[in-house]
């Protein structure tokens, strides 16, 4: 469980266990974090996001992987720990939707475990370990 979602939905989290959050009225980029942080902003203006949670110490970002980008190396440095899964998403209105890339979730301040136990449940995940957890 997290204390704070960052960036919910209008009607809050509909899967993260977060004691908080902020939805896109209370913009939770321009908000102070505290505490252990969720973090699955809109993928449209990842950068300001990343950046913002590579400063924070304690929380998880996901996103898609996208190699290249100028956050990729900020969020990766900044990670204990960095699992690459597959996802299908849910919409509000129930239809699924897989994303085209893969995806992560980076966590920091949290161990590796986080990491370790989401890639094992993922038959094609994995673990990259940041320089902090070697």
């Amino acid at each position: 469980s997290f204390d704070l979602d960052v960036a919910a939905p209008p009607s809050g989290p509909l899967h993260v266990p977060a004691s908080r959050f902020y939805s896109p009225l209370d913009d939770g980029l321009a908000q102070p974090w505290a505490g252990s942080v969720w973090c699955n902003p809109p993928y449209s203006a990842f950068g300001p996001w990343a950046r913002k949670w590579a400063a924070h110490d304690k929380g998880a970002l996901m996103g898609t992987y996208t190699p290249g980008t100028s956050w990729t190396p900020i969020v990766f440095a900044a990670a204990d720990a960095v699992a690459l899964i597959t996802c299908e998403f849910v919409r509000p209105n129930d239809k699924p939707i897989r994303p085209m890339h893969g995806l992560f979730v980076a966590f920091r301040g949290l161990g590796v475990e986080p990491a370790e136990r989401l890639a094992n449940a993922d038959r094609f995940g994995s673990v990259l370990y940041g320089r902090s957890a070697a």
